[in-house]
């Protein structure tokens, strides 16, 4: 795009204008939204600087057509009016245009609550049909919609105008009546332990990004592999290394021992009715509450564990996010009663509350199994550091099944696993939309525990016409009840579409 301003498309200039910034999945269903919502005409600009990540993000657009879903279809959709209405699209929806190897891979199936066997990719393919089948709804009601695409990156925004004015990477500029930052997971999360080797050719960051994807097909698969971390992120790439041939050494490893669950086969989502943790009604520090007080109380691990154990083993036989599904209403409780500083600490440890909030399709977990036949092995420990030779990244830890205590191990490869941040603290090096408007013109603050404040509906407290959705809005969800990890995932950030919708239209209709 060449700088200037961008003009207004002749139909539009007597119209609200939204300008939405980020494409991906929070964007793509803020937009659905915004356009059931309102009952008066409208024009949008979708601006997405990433072309592949439009109405899928990282998560659903940045990836290899070989990432399976970690949820059962039943529980993805965009809107929260009809919970099967991803898994009837599957289902419904003219197969015969889905491009390779989609088409061929799973064009043939039949999709059943529980499943998680076919391509992530595909829930992009079900947004952007989804987001046309909206425009159509407005178009035949008689509305003037003038959707504008722009392919480029906000930088800045200026509200000292009558309008906001945004300010595009290329040098060009638009006038808004509102906008909306739906920018998803910020930089990659690197622990202090890899800080020496975040750069090297033998390390893997961001697994997300087509370089890392080529490098990892790239390699010699006989190579040794570290994994950092034990959730998600590290079974895509695993998944992704199945794919590949990969067949030298595996190793992930878990600092705090937590594992995520699978799903059983056929099993289909219904959230148990449970009362708080024990230890809640006691805990006065997080460590009461995760592991008791001695003659009052267990711990929240020791009750989850019991909840979740097989019956055979006495337990209930729960499966976590069940579990977890039920306890998160007493979050609120824990913000009040806590002190702030263990709290932070809480939900950034990802603990037992929050670590397993999302269980693993079978499919995932089946692969996983596959991986540890063939020598995938799962230490939990410490690390302590890293450093690059010429033969390898030699890591200094500890695991507990290792006697010989603090060493050094030598892998060819490592992987970070930690996925994406969403800690505004690294906002000034990292993204400089979020710089000017955290920094520069004070329209929010990054919030203790991910994301940023923002009152209901979305709106940043010192914006005039500026609003956020999707990953940003993580502490605010804390807040409401909602665990700050899972905050960017479709289960989640759809809670908040229509509320959000009705603030903006609410707003503008109250500015004129």
């Amino acid at each position: 795009m060449s700088s200037g301003h961008v003009q207004h498309a002749p139909s539009a200039v007597q119209v609200a204008t939204i300008a939405i910034i980020g494409m991906g999945f929070a964007g793509t269903w803020q937009e659905i939204a915004l356009i059931d919502a309102s009952n008066r005409d409208l024009c949008i600009y979708e601006i997405e600087a990433h072309e592949h990540r439009r109405h899928g993000g990282i998560a659903f657009g940045e990836c290899n057509d070989r990432h399976q879903v970690n949820l059962p279809p039943e529980r993805q959709f965009g809107l929260a009016e009809d919970w099967h209405d991803y898994l009837n699209w599957l289902n419904s929806t003219d197969r015969s245009v889905w491009p390779e190897p989609y088409r061929s891979s799973v064009g043939s199936r039949y999709f059943t609550p529980g499943s998680g066997e076919y391509p992530r990719m595909l829930f992009r393919l079900y947004s952007t049909e989804r987001l046309r089948q909206a425009k159509e709804r407005a178009a035949l009601a008689g509305r003037n919609m003038v959707y504008i695409p722009i392919d480029d990156e906000a930088v800045a925004v200026d509200e000292s105008g009558a309008r906001a004015v945004i300010t595009l990477a290329s040098g060009a500029t638009i006038d808004a009546d509102a906008w909306v930052a739906a920018t998803g997971h910020g930089a990659p999360t690197i622990p202090g332990f890899m800080q020496d080797v975040a750069e090297s050719e033998r390390v893997v960051m961001n697994p997300w990004s087509k370089e890392a994807m080529g490098r990892m097909a790239a390699r010699d698969q006989s190579e040794s592999i570290f994994y950092v971390g034990t959730g998600m992120t590290t079974y895509d790439m695993i998944i992704l290394s199945e794919v590949q041939g990969h067949r030298g050494e595996c190793v992930m490893m878990s600092r705090n021992g937590e594992l995520h669950h699978v799903y059983e086969e056929g099993f289909v989502f219904e959230a148990a009715t449970l009362d708080a943790p024990e230890a809640l009604a006691h805990a006065t520090t997080a460590d009461e509450l995760l592991y008791g007080i001695p003659g009052t109380c267990i711990g929240a691990i020791e009750e989850y564990q019991q909840l979740t154990a097989p019956l055979h083993e006495g337990g209930r036989a729960l499966l976590s996010e069940q579990v977890l599904s039920a306890w998160e209403k007493y979050i609120p409780v824990l913000v009040e009663r806590l002190p702030h500083a263990e709290l932070v600490n809480l939900f950034k440890r990802k603990t037992v509350l929050n670590t397993r909030r999302i269980g693993i399709a079978p499919e995932v977990g089946n692969a996983l199994q596959r991986a540890r036949a063939r020598g995938l092995a799962t230490w939990k420990g410490s690390i302590y550091g890293m450093r690059e030779a010429d033969d390898g990244i030699y890591i200094d830890l500890t695991h507990e099944d290792d006697p010989q205590g603090r060493h050094e191990e030598r892998f060819d490869r490592v992987y970070c696993g930690l996925g994406m941040s969403n800690d505004f603290g690294w906002i000034s090096e990292q993204n400089p939309f979020w710089e000017n408007v955290i920094q520069a013109n004070q329209m929010t603050t990054p919030h203790p525990f991910g994301g940023v404040y923002a009152e209901p509906g979305g709106k940043l407290p010192g914006a005039r016409a500026g609003y956020a959705t999707g990953m940003p809005l993580s502490g605010t969800r804390l807040q409401k009840g909602w665990a700050p990890t899972i905050s960017g995932v479709v289960v989640s950030i759809r809670d908040d579409l229509t509320q959000i919708a009705d603030r903006i239209l609410a707003d503008l209709e109250a500015t004129g």
